[in-house]
């Protein structure tokens, strides 16, 4: 038996895997971040509900974490968060720019730039 290693973003009231492994192939459940809500409404098979998203990872494969999005309790979406990094990056910059810790910078606007 090994005492289980969880990722930072892991949260225990929403992780499936148990505190106790038996052997590397044997291992089970899914690590789960806290499902954060975003301002975002949308139609979702006829009703009207938020959009949350949140972080996975299996732990029997240790394949890698993904960004899932759940509309009314139910995971409509998931992405490999490598994939993801684009679109942090413009949060990231664009939140900067919100709080007033960055400027906004001229990009060029050359046609297929």
């Amino acid at each position: 038996m090994s005492t289980t290693l969880h990722p930072t973003w892991c949260d225990p009231a929403h992780c499936t895997v148990p505190d106790e492994q038996p052997s590397l192939g044997a291992r089970g459940g899914v690590h789960r971040s806290k499902a954060v809500p975003l301002n975002l409404e949308t139609e979702a098979r006829g009703e009207q509900g938020w959009v949350y998203a949140g972080l996975s990872q299996s732990a029997k494969t240790r394949a890698g974490v993904f960004l899932k999005w759940i509309i009314n309790g139910e995971i409509v979406g998931h992405i490999p968060i490598r994939d993801a990094e684009p679109l942090a990056w413009l949060i990231a910059d664009a939140l900067a720019v919100a709080r007033g810790d960055d400027q906004p910078v001229e990009h060029d606007k050359t046609p297929g730039q």
